[in-house]
């Protein structure tokens, strides 16, 4: 009976080993094709290959696009990091960006679906290429600013801009140098990421929008009424001229012309405001004026505010004001509410557009 029983315990002993020597090779075997599956799963493909990159391979990529060897260790950290970006561009094609700039590019071959322990089904690729983009370098940034404004890189002044346009929907105020036009600098070849300042014509550092590594600033400083902004264009009589235009437009304006000899003093001759003057004092349309007479005093509630400076020399502002009148013994109130843009040339200031509100 005690043979039986040692017997017993020694089967039931390797039987246990050798179960446990099962569940572990089948735990091990599960295991390696799990790593696998997840190995082969695409975003993980994309991620490792550009993760192991060794230093031969990224100084090549220096060389080959003719950049600084210096620049080895900012590459290594950008490879290795954590915040990679992985956009399909198209079938079997993904752009791999950090910050917002574009590193590789990574073309893929399929190579079918597999299974993993009969369950998990995935599409294998293998790496056809990379393209590495080291056109701009490996730290750039777009920066688009007015030509009054100054650029400083790292504490120091920037002056090499590539494109200069004017503002949009604003070429009726190009006349001369008075108007600050859009200059474009492109930032290439950095070293590291850089301290961007801006600073704008009256000397004070400006918030800059960030879209990815296109930078840009508000092209205009904004004032609610006329005392502040005389800070910065001085003074004019924005409301003389508002008045005087409403006056010329119903043939009460004194001066030759119905007005016109008194008009063009606020204007510059060959532009479209003083064309648009010339041809109504010289039309047969405002001699059709309703006959009326001018009530004393003709204007009231008169408000001119919501100033846009654009430089020294240039400027828009929103003017308001009542002319009353008696047309055909009765009242009649006529309103301006119109945006008037204004430049300095030779030191006077010039109407270059009315546009209503």
């Amino acid at each position: 009976m005690p043979k039986k029983k040692s017997l017993f315990k020694k089967s039931l002993l390797i039987y246990t080993i050798v179960l446990i020597i099962l569940s572990f090779i089948f735990l091990i075997f599960v295991y390696s094709n799990l790593k696998k599956y997840e190995k082969n799963l695409l975003e993980n493909l994309l991620e490792n290959t550009i993760h192991n990159l060794d230093e031969n391979q990224l100084k090549k990529y220096l060389s080959d696009a003719n950049q600084n060897e210096n620049y080895l260790k900012t590459y290594q950290d950008m490879v290795k990091s954590n915040d990679l970006e992985f956009t399909k561009i198209k079938e079997n094609v993904y752009d791999v960006s950090l910050n917002e700039r574009v590193l590789f590019t990574i073309n893929l071959k399929s190579l079918g679906e597999e299974s993993c322990l009969g369950l998990l089904q995935y599409e294998k690729y293998e790496i056809e290429n990379i393209i590495p983009h080291l056109e701009k370098g490996l730290v750039y940034y777009t920066i688009k600013i007015p030509s009054n404004y100054k650029l400083f890189i790292d504490e120091e002044i920037y002056n090499e801009y590539t494109k200069e346009e004017k503002i949009t929907d604003l070429d009726f105020m190009y006349y001369e140098d008075a108007m600050p036009k859009i200059l474009t600098y492109e930032v290439n070849n950095l070293s590291k990421e850089a301290k961007i300042e801006i600073v704008n014509y009256i000397g004070e550092k400006v918030d800059i929008q960030k879209d990815g590594v296109n930078y840009t600033v508000n092209y205009s400083i904004k004032k609610d009424n006329i005392e502040d902004a005389s800070k910065i264009i001085g003074n004019i009589d924005i409301m003389k001229i508002a008045k005087d235009w409403s006056l010329f437009l119903s043939q009460d304006l004194q001066g030759g012309t119905y007005g016109f000899t008194t008009i063009k003093n606020y204007v510059i001759e060959t532009t479209p405001m003083y064309n648009m003057a010339y041809n109504w004092a010289h039309s047969v349309d405002i001699t059709f004026t309703s006959k009326h007479t001018l009530k004393n005093p003709p204007f009231s509630n008169e408000k001119i505010n919501n100033f846009v400076i654009y430089g020294p020399n240039a400027f828009s502002c929103e003017v308001y004001l009542e002319k009353n009148m008696i047309v055909n013994g009765k009242e009649q109130t006529d309103i301006m509410h119109d945006n008037l843009s204004f430049i300095k040339v030779n030191n006077e200031w010039k109407l270059m557009n009315i546009k209503g509100i």
